[in-house]
């Protein structure tokens, strides 16, 4: 898949979030898959997961940003808009650090089912 650069980002997430979910019925749905695959399937959940933990702080970054320029936050207080904007930020880290730990968790899925293909 080739995303067209010129598409707002919310659609590019959008398009990542149909592929994840096509892997996900063809999984449901008991498509064989030799170790090898498995293996490289992980390997590509592994580096969205990486992926994904590169993006939030850039998201926050930007949502900032729309704070200062006045994009959010104008029916607010400046002190209940930076409230919110902090909590937003809190969740955004609190993900992210998922996200962490989802992808060190599959380097280590990946790194096993190698071991175990080649034994």
């Amino acid at each position: 898949m080739r995303p067209n650069s010129e598409e707002p980002p919310y659609l590019l997430a959008a398009q990542a979030g149909t592929v994840v979910r096509h892997l996900h019925s063809r999984l449901r749905a008991g498509e064989a898959a030799s170790p090898a695959d498995l293996c490289r399937t992980i390997g590509a959940l592994q580096q969205l997961a990486d992926d994904l933990v590169q993006v939030l702080p850039g998201l926050q970054g930007q949502l900032e940003e729309s704070l200062l320029d006045g994009q959010v936050g104008a029916g607010d207080t400046a002190g209940e808009a930076w409230g919110k904007v902090a909590e937003v930020g809190y969740a955004l880290a609190q993900a992210r650090t998922g996200g962490l730990l989802m992808a060190a968790e599959l380097r280590v899925s990946r790194r096993m089912l190698g071991e175990l293909a080649s034994s």
